[in-house]
This record gives structure tokens, sequence and C-alpha cells, in this order.
């Protein structure tokens, strides 16, 4: 398992169990987690993911780490 991986199930994970008083924020940046079910599998699958609020609506940053391919969440939504 790659360490963002890694750092992602833990970001996660603290999150939860804090209910965003850890982990809501990242470096200034508001944070989200999104949960998808795989569409193969059929099981959830979540993403800490950055977010700014824009009106009443939130945009999600898709970035995959800044690599060339689109995330893999993405498929699953």
């Amino acid at each position: 398992m790659a360490s963002w991986q890694w750092f992602g199930r833990l970001h996660g994970w603290v999150y939860r169990r804090t209910n965003g008083r850890l982990g809501g924020s990242l470096a200034g940046i508001d944070m989200l987690l999104l949960t998808t079910t795989g569409r193969r599998t059929g099981d959830p699958r979540t993403t800490p993911l950055a977010c700014m609020e824009d009106g009443g609506s939130f945009v999600v940053v898709g970035s995959n780490n800044g690599g060339s391919s689109d995330p893999a969440w993405w498929l699953n939504l």
C-alpha cells in the first residue's frame, strides 16, 4: 500500500473518531469524507477530499495526488 493510501485511511479514521475536530482541516484547507460504493465490489469506499464552499454548494478537489489519471473514486460516483 502506498504511503498516501495509508495516510488517507488514517485520516478518515481520525476524522470520524473526533467528529471532524481533528482532520476536518489540513493546512487551513477544509476537508470532507466522501463515501462511494465500489462499482465492482459493492463495498463502501471512503476518501478524504479537500473541499470549498461556493454559494450553497461544495466543490471537491479530485487531483489523484497530482497524478496524470483520474482518481479511482471518480468512477464510483
